[in-house]
C-alpha cells in the first residue's frame, strides 16, 4: 500500500510531499508505522484505501481526508468547518510561551479558536493557566469540545463574535489576548493553494476587501477592555500587511509594538502590550 500511494501520488504532489502524504494515512487510518512489517489489509480496509486515495488525488487535504492534525505535540479532529491548524499557529504558540516561562496563574482567551488549537496546547504545556477559546461557529466549537473531551484538557470554550467587541467578555480579566482572526482579503485568492480554497471555511480565511484590517481593529477594543494592566495580544497577521497591523496597535495605544517573523522569514506574527496611560 504503501509504495502504491507514494507512486500515485508524486504525479499530484511531488515525491517528497506524497511521501509524508502516505505516512499520514498510514498512521491515521490504517495505525501503521512505516518500517513495520507489511501485513494483507482486510477488503474493508482496502476499500477504506482506495476512497482515500481518490480523495486525495481530488486534492482534499491529508488531514481533512484522515479527520486529525498534528499541533503542538497534540492530535487534533479536524473537519472542514475548521481550518487546518498551521505550523507558523504553532510559532505564535511557542512565542507565548517563552514570554511566560513561570509557573504563575495566567488567563487566556483565544478568539476565533477554531479546532481549539491555540488554547488546548497552551493548557497542556501549562497546566495552572485558565485558558478558554470563542467562536462565532456553533460547527467549529463542536469540534474544539470534542478535542478537548478527548484530550482531557480542560479549557472552557463559548460561541460569540469578535466584530460585536466584548459583549460577551465582560470585565478586565485575562492577561493574555491570542488571535488568529481572517485576514486574506478576496483579491489574495489567486495566491493560495487550491485545496485551501476548495475545502477550508471561507468564514475563517477572508476579510472584507474594502476593510482587510476589521478583525484587528476589533481585537485591539476588546484588549483595551478585557486585558489586565501589561497584559499582552498575540495574533497572527497577513504577510502582506503587517505594517498596517503594527501601526493599528500602536496608534491604539499600545506599547512594545512588536512583529516576528516565522520560519520561513514571512512576517505572520504580531505581539502588542496594555499598559496604562498616564490619565490612569
Amino acid at each position: 500500500m504503501s509504495t502504491r500511494y507514494t507512486t500515485t501520488l508524486s504525479a499530484r504532489l511531488g515525491v517528497g510531499e506524497a511521501s509524508s502524504v502516505t505516512r499520514l494515512v498510514l498512521e491515521d487510518l490504517f495505525g501503521h508505522q512505516l518500517g513495520q512489517q507489511p501485513r494483507e489489509l482486510s477488503a474493508h480496509e482496502e476499500n477504506l484505501a482506495q476512497t482515500t486515495l481518490q480523495r486525495l488525488l481530488a486534492g482534499e487535504p491529508v488531514q481533512y481526508v484522515t479527520g486529525i492534525a498534528d499541533f503542538y505535540g497534540l492530535q487534533l479532529q479536524v473537519t472542514p468547518d475548521v481550518l487546518i491548524p498551521r505550523p507558523e499557529t504553532e510559532e505564535l504558540v511557542e512565542w507565548i510561551l517563552e514570554d511566560y516561562p513561570g509557573k504563575e496563574v495566567r488567563n487566556v482567551v483565544d478568539l476565533g479558536t477554531g479546532s481549539g488549537c491555540i488554547p488546548l496546547a497552551l493548557k497542556s504545556r501549562r497546566p495552572v493557566w485558565q485558558c478558554e477559546g470563542w467562536d462565532i461557529s456553533e460547527a467549529a466549537l463542536a469540534v474544539a469540545v470534542a478535542n478537548r473531551d478527548r484530550l482531557g484538557v480542560d479549557v472552557m470554550f463559548g460561541q460569540g463574535d469578535m466584530r460585536h467587541n466584548d459583549a460577551f467578555l465582560p470585565g478586565e480579566r485575562c492577561d493574555i489576548l491570542v488571535s488568529n482572526p481572517p485576514y486574506i482579503p478576496p483579491s489574495e485568492r489567486a495566491q493560495m493553494g487550491a485545496s485551501t480554497l476548495s475545502y477550508e471555511p471561507e468564514v475563517a480565511l477572508f476579510t472584507p476587501e474594502e476593510d482587510p484590517l476589521l478583525y484587528y481593529r476589533h481585537i485591539a477594543t476588546i484588549g483595551w477592555s478585557v486585558l489586565v494592566n501589561g497584559g499582552r495580544v498575540y495574533v497572527e497577521v497577513n504577510e502582506f500587511n503587517s505594517e498596517r497591523v503594527e501601526e493599528l496597535f500602536q496608534a491604539g495605544g499600545y506599547t512594545q509594538v512588536q512583529r516576528r517573523r516565522d520560519l520561513q522569514g514571512k512576517w505572520r506574527m504580531l505581539r502588542a502590550t496594555r499598559l496604562p496611560t498616564p490619565a490612569q
